[in-house]
């Protein structure tokens, strides 16, 4: 099976900014502090010069996504990491790559109604460790810790989020795999191989409407 990892964000409709007709929620505190979160960009299409550099190397000229989910740091001293040997099913021991390369990123969210579901994924990503830097429209830092070409980007239509296909399991409620407390799930337990293979034949044969370049009304 194909490296993939879970990120759960904030629930929004587009994921292009917030507006006053797409406001993020059940994003965690600091989303309902601020009222906004870094993912809030997560499926905006960037346009990348050749000579844009990350822990990854040069990126060719080109339009991406760049995405954002939030870690926990384990170590005050240490900042917030994203474990990329998990996604790779190494655990804790091979821990010193920048980023991994050629990774399903499936973005989740919760819905008001508790329901935690598939928003949308990239697919052939890099994700890194350390949170990345870019400057948005406004000139103000933002944060992403994943990147993807446009082209292998999908955001589902908000009415499609619900149907049982694109629900996410949660160990609350499975005890066996799932999303715990933290906004990451690395999906390495045998249990969940059944439900990951139906939910990626269900993403690689997905051929409806995509959301990618669909926009908040102004």
């Amino acid at each position: 099976m194909e490296s993939l990892v879970f990120c759960k964000i904030s629930s929004m409709k587009y994921y292009k900014g917030a507006s006053w007709s797409d406001v993020p929620y059940n994003g965690g505190s600091f989303v309902k502090e601020n009222g906004y979160g870094h993912e809030e960009y997560n499926f905006l299409v960037r346009d990348i010069p050749a000579d844009w550099i990350d822990d990854s190397g040069t990126v060719a000229a080109s339009k991406y996504c760049l995405g954002f989910v939030e870690t926990k740091s384990t170590n005050a001293s240490k900042s917030n990491q994203l474990h990329v040997e998990k996604i790779l099913g190494f655990g804790d021991a091979f821990n010193k790559d920048l980023c991994v390369t050629g990774v399903t990123v499936i973005w989740c969210a919760t819905s008001d109604l508790n329901e935690t579901s598939v928003v949308g994924w990239y697919k052939n990503a890099t994700v890194f460790r350390e949170y990345q830097l870019f400057m948005d429209e406004k000139n103000k830092e933002r944060f992403y810790n994943v990147l993807a070409h446009s082209s292998n980007c999908v955001l589902l239509p908000q009415g499609t989020r619900h149907r049982h296909i694109w629900s996410v399991p949660s160990k609350k409620y499975t005890r066996a795999f799932g999303f715990g407390q933290s906004m990451l799930w690395y999906a390495q337990e045998e249990k969940a191989v059944p439900y990951l293979q139906r939910l990626t034949d269900n993403i690689n044969s997905y051929m409806e409407e995509n959301w990618l370049l669909k926009y908040p009304e102004k």
